[in-house]
């Protein structure tokens, strides 16, 4: 996805053409756009607008990403990028066509949980892609984030931060148990959700 140009240096009579390797790819402002266009008007539980939730997400990633031996980049493309295809007319192939790199489409793919499916294929889906588990954990981390809580009725509050927690236990039990398996020892129970 890369495309030579050319450069014309001027200014003296030994003018030349300078080949630079520019790429094609979208940039994480790119990203970042998009996701903005595709939440504008959607508002998230506590009645802000939902951008703001893909932004915390992108920007709480970078640490998450190193922990999990993944390219920054990619990270928050992904995590500013993670609810577009579930909240939004964007679809995967839209990702595709873009020229959005294959990790981030397929992290986004993961973390883009399909109608009616049970919450336990969707983690494993998740957990199956380091780059959507550091998105995953940042997003469920933004979602259950006491501070953001507080502003909800106490008994919705108490739903949300149980939902994620659990979640978040199933998720990392399932990680556990693909590093075990590719280890060829035997992973730890999962828990339930």
């Amino acid at each position: 996805m890369f495309r030579q140009v050319e450069s014309d240096v001027r200014g003296s009579l030994r003018a030349r053409t300078v080949p630079r390797v520019v790429s094609d790819a979208p940039s994480l402002d790119d990203a970042v756009a998009l996701a903005t266009r595709a939440h504008a008007g959607q508002l998230d539980k506590v009645g802000e607008e939902y951008i703001g939730h893909p932004l915390r997400v992108m920007r709480a990633v970078v640490a998450a990403a190193d922990e999990a031996g993944v390219d920054r980049e990619h990270a928050q493309m992904a995590a500013v990028l993670h609810d577009v295809v579930e909240d939004s007319a964007v679809t995967v192939e839209d990702l595709v066509s873009l020229g959005y790199p294959p990790a981030v489409v397929a992290a986004v793919d993961a973390l883009s949980h399909r109608p009616g499916e049970p919450v336990e294929d969707y983690l494993a889906r998740v957990a199956a892609d380091d780059l959507a588990v550091a998105v995953k954990r940042a997003d469920m981390a933004d979602n259950g984030d006491p501070v953001r809580l507080a502003r909800l009725p106490a008994d919705r509050a108490d739903r949300y931060a149980q939902r994620y927690s659990s979640r978040m236990r199933l998720l990392d039990d399932l990680v556990a148990a693909r590093k075990a398996a590719a280890r060829g020892s035997d992973p730890p129970a999962a828990s339930a959700s």
